[in-house]
């Protein structure tokens, strides 16, 4: 899959968006002056993320976090050294009682979002996607929902003009994106959220959703543009679509689920 572009003139939310549609495994490689930013796909899935010249080791990053102490760090970076590589830091510390595999898988998490979180607000640089191709092997991987990215991504934004650029003209007709039956999407919407997809109902316009909505008009128009770049919503054309009745029960069926983990945090 040859993949590769400048960021001025693809959003990269689009371009995460095709490699999670396509289910594809690679890694895109996104630069911006010295800047480079590494993100690897397993099945359309992020699974890791970092800057390959400004990288935080394993073990620093826990000793930075405070989950081990330099004693520990130094015990284990030894006995390393005198199995000769043959067990990597992370395996060494978990056999060690010094932090669990959840506690490690949690840390990386959180390392790697907020370098999508950072990679997203670029507006400048080129990328390239290497498919099945990946330059290091991590020592732990996770599985992140590319949709719950970019929509935490705009959550945290508050620039309204960089709002307005991801987002149509205000008089464009918005209605639901049809949902993809061979692809599940692992998706958390909060009920403001859910409250304002209700209104996208392929007769309103932006202008419209914003006139009919309760809600701060900011936050609308974040949410919105939350929505369509994660592919959940899209412009409405000539060819618009119905949403079937199993369609519209799944979607249900994921409000009351998405709810009941709101409630329970």
């Amino acid at each position: 899959m040859e993949l590769q572009g400048s960021v001025e003139r693809f959003q990269l939310s689009d371009i995460f968006q095709l490699l999670s549609a396509c289910r594809k495994s690679g890694t895109l490689g996104v630069q911006k002056g010295e800047g480079v930013i590494m993100v690897y796909f397993q099945e359309g899935n992020i699974i890791f993320a970092h800057n390959p010249y400004n990288r935080l080791r394993l073990g620093e990053l826990l000793l930075k976090k405070g989950k081990i102490n330099k004693t520990q760090l130094q015990n284990i970076t030894q006995l390393q050294k005198e199995l000769k590589g043959k067990k990597r830091i992370g395996e060494l510390l978990i056999a060690e009682n010094h932090i669990t595999r959840k506690q490690l898988e949690g840390l990386v998490r959180l390392q790697v979002e907020e370098v999508i979180y950072n990679l997203l607000k670029w507006d400048k640089g080129s990328f390239k996607f290497y498919e099945n191709r990946f330059p290091t092997q991590e020592e732990i991987t996770i599985k992140i929902s590319t949709e719950n990215l970019i929509l935490e991504s705009v959550r945290r934004s508050d620039e309204l003009e960089r709002l307005k650029r991801k987002l149509p003209p205000f008089d464009t007709v918005l209605g639901l994106a049809p949902a993809d039956d061979e692809r599940s999407k692992d998706i958390n919407l909060k009920p403001e959220e859910w409250n304002l997809l209700a209104l996208v109902n392929g007769s309103r316009n932006i202008i419209k959703v914003l006139e009919d909505s309760k809600m701060d008009k900011l936050e609308v128009l974040k949410i919105l543009a939350g929505l369509l770049m994660a592919g959940l919503i899209e412009p409405v054309t000539k060819k618009s679509f119905e949403i079937k009745a199993d369609k519209l029960e799944k979607l249900l069926i994921q409000f009351n689920h998405s709810l009941e983990r709101y409630i329970e945090e």
